[in-house]
Parts: C-alpha cells; structure tokens; sequence
C-alpha cells in the first residue's frame, strides 16, 4: 500500500509548460473560419458572422445569423484579408479586414480564456451595424452603450459593449465604431473579466432575462469563487483541484465515517442475517427477526444509503464546479504531463485510467470478504472509468483525487475497527504462505 501511495504522489508532481497559439484561420468555399481554442467562427465573404460553435468539448452551435453579424447595412461587396501573430504551427491573434466602399471593418482575435472578440467599424460617413444576438428578440436588454442578449435553454449569452449608443435594439450608427464582444457561455466570472467595470450593469441585465438564473447557481459560485480563491494562492490549477478535493472530502469525511461505520457494522452481524434467511422463510417473519437484530445492534440499516445520498448531489456539485473551470485550464500552464487540463481522450487521461484502475483494485481487496464481491468491484472499477475519459483532463484529475481520498480514508477506518478485507492471494485463489 505504502508502495502504491509513493508512486501515486510521484506522479503529482508538477512542472510548467507554456501553450504555443491556439487559433487558425481556413478560407473554405462556404466561407471564412476562424478557430480559436474554444469557438469556431465561421464568416461570409460579405464579413458576416454566420454561425458560432463551441467545441471546447463537443461541437455544439451557439450563434446563428439573422442580419445580425455584425452586417454593416447597405455596404455593398468587400474585399478580403487576414493577417496573424505566428506562434508555432498557429497563431496568438488574428484580425480580418473587409473593406467596402468607404467603409472598413477589422476583426481581431486574442487567445486567452475567454470568449471576447473586438470589432472596429471606420467609415467616411455614419454607416449603420447590427449586433448579434443569441435569444429571441424579446430577451434583448440594451443600457446606454450596452446590448444584452441571453438563450436561458443553453446558458448562452451576446454581450456586447460599443462607443455610441443604439438606435434601437441591436443597432448602432456612427462613422469610427467599436465593439468588444462577449458571445459564449454564462460564466459570471468570465463575464467580470472582459467588463470588469460594467460588470455590475451587465450582471443586472442578465439577472432580467428570464430562465438564464437559476437556484443552481447560489449553491455553485460560492463554491465556484472559493475554489478560484485557492488558486490565486497555488498559481496552479492541477494543485488547485487537488487541494479543493481534500478540503472537501475533509470537510465531509463525518459524513464518509458515519456511512462506512455502518456498512462495518452491517458486515459484523452479516452471519446473524444469513441465518434468520434460512430459518424463516415466510417474509413477514423474516422481517421482523431482522428489525430486532438491527434494534439489538443499534443499527439503521437505512443510513449508510441515507449517507451516500446525502454525499452525491455535493459530487456533482463539486463535479460542475470543477467543469466551470475548463476555459482558463487551457491557458494557465500545464500541471506534471499535462499541457491542458482542458483537454481530454485516452492520449491526455491513460495515467488517470492506471491509477484508477489501481485504487480501485486495492480498494476491493480491503472492503470485500469473499472473491466473488471483490472481482465485482474489480471489474467495475476496470470498466467505469472509461466513461470519463472524454472528460478534460481536470475533471479527471478532480475524480482520480476523489478515489485516492476514499482509498485512503477507507483504509484508515477498516484499520482502526480491526475489519480485514481479503488478502491477493486469496483473490488469486494461490495457497497461503507457510
């Protein structure tokens, strides 16, 4: 055991690697696409913006054009070029230019961990722009130099700020205007990043579009700004996770305690249960046979999965707090092998799987009394973690962290009540030494 930890925690280590750029740029037949870490803009050669995709973990459309992409109105036919900040095989920032009659229009794009673009309008005379919006028409909110627009279904969001005022709705007039936009999913500290001094109006709009809040929330970004707290401290995200896990864990471990007691307790009067199941068969009998073994050993038999309930909605909790993080895991350095925590497959989380794998293993040989119970627990211990493995990087490194902590703990209190698991050669079905 004390083997297995040293390797475990050797494999913590961590070390920093910086990111090389992160966006692209392909001129197809069917438009202009610019691909960030996160989006995927895909343009017209008129300079619209005609879809936005999020492919941060699945290709998922959050934007589609309804003369809203950023069109400059009656501008006619511009001509096109790109230019970018070459950094590796891609590039750190990249800006477009279509230029009409009279009219220029630039689009430029930052890597970072955050879904803003700018766009600048110069023009010879007031031309008007239209903003996009992600909702419907009726959920768009606009104060002073501020358009708002939300899609509660998919927690998605337009913010967009400008130098002149609308005109209405999404309309903005003016002959040098610029716009910092925000269209991406509705993360409030995001959102605090790119307007950190209109956050407060912003944040109040938003909180007017119906169905973009919810009661999930109150309990998320505590927790959410909690587990930012520590970072600032560590610097580092894969620390990060892992202190976050343990305080938590610690935090609940009277709960893990009191559920693991009683499964102990459970296990002690086991023989007592098997033979009230011989002895009476009519059900009723039965049951009242058990109820007075639970009474004489002050067991409930009940709470031990009244504790795991309790326990699993703070996972995936937990879990959603972990996933909230994805976007500044990917630009802020690497933890150990990992370059980014954001991204995910067999080729980023293979040495997550092996210590899944092998937590899993040991933790069956101490919980189970029989081969047959500790082969299950083997087995699904070999199987389940396979269903993360799409997850990004730091999601699993929050579940690996989750089961070494339980490895751990489980360990601690089967010692302290002298509770014997069964032994590798007894699981292998090998004789006993001597």
């Amino acid at each position: 055991m004390k083997k297995v930890l040293t390797v475990v925690f050797f494999l913590l280590a961590v070390f920093t690697v910086l990111n090389a750029g992160t966006i692209t740029v392909e001129e197809r037949t069917d438009g202009i696409y610019v691909i960030t870490r996160f989006m995927e803009y895909r343009f017209d050669y008129m300079g619209n913006i005609q879809e936005i995709y999020s492919i941060l973990e699945r290709r998922t459309r959050v934007f589609l054009y309804s003369n809203d992409g950023f069109d400059v109105l009656d501008a006619g036919t511009p001509t096109f070029s790109w230019q970018g900040l070459k950094d590796g095989d891609k590039y750190s920032e990249v800006t477009l230019k279509f230029a009409y009659d009279g009219v220029e229009k630039i689009f430029d794009f930052k890597e970072g961990p955050n879904y803003t673009f700018n766009v600048l309008v110069n023009a010879s005379k007031d031309v008007t722009v239209s903003i996009p919006r992600v909702g419907f028409e009726q959920d768009d909110r606009v104060r002073g130099n501020i358009f708002v627009s939300g899609y509660a279904k998919s927690k998605i969001v337009s913010i967009v700020k400008f130098n002149e005022k609308s005109i209405g709705g999404n309309l903005v007039a003016g002959n040098q205007l610029r716009f910092l936009a925000y269209i991406g999913p509705y993360k409030k500290t995001l959102i605090k990043d790119a307007f950190p001094e209109d956050y407060d109006v912003i944040s109040e709009m938003l909180n007017s579009i119906s169905g973009l809040n919810g009661w999930f929330d109150y309990i998320k970004y505590p927790l959410v700004n909690f587990f930012g707290w520590i970072n600032d401290f560590t610097k580092n995200f894969g620390l990060t996770i892992i202190i976050f896990t343990i305080i938590v864990r610690f935090i609940f471990y009277p709960l893990y305690h009191a559920q693991t007691k009683s499964m102990i307790k459970m296990r002690k009067i086991q023989p007592l249960v098997e033979q009230v199941k011989k002895k009476y068969k009519d059900p009723q009998k039965q049951q009242e046979e058990l109820l007075k073994i639970y009474r004489e050993n002050k067991i409930n038999p009940a709470s031990g999965c009244l504790m795991a309930l309790i326990q699993l909605p703070v996972f995936i909790v937990l879990y959603q707090v972990i996933r909230y993080y994805q976007e500044e895991f990917a630009f802020n350095g690497s933890f150990f092998i990992w370059k980014d925590l954001a991204a995910g497959g067999l080729s980023e989380n293979w040495s997550f799987l092996i210590i899944q794998i092998l937590a899993g293993y040991y933790l069956a040989l101490i919980t189970s009394q029989d081969t047959k119970t500790a082969w299950q627990s083997i087995l699904m211990t070999f199987i389940f973690p396979f269903l993360f493995i799409g997850l990004p990087s730091g999601v699993f490194l929050y579940y690996t962290a989750n089961t070494l902590i339980q490895l751990g703990t489980t360990y601690y209190i089967y010692k302290k009540y002298k509770i014997k698991g069964i032994t590798q050669r007894e699981l292998w079905g090998l004789p006993n030494k001597g």
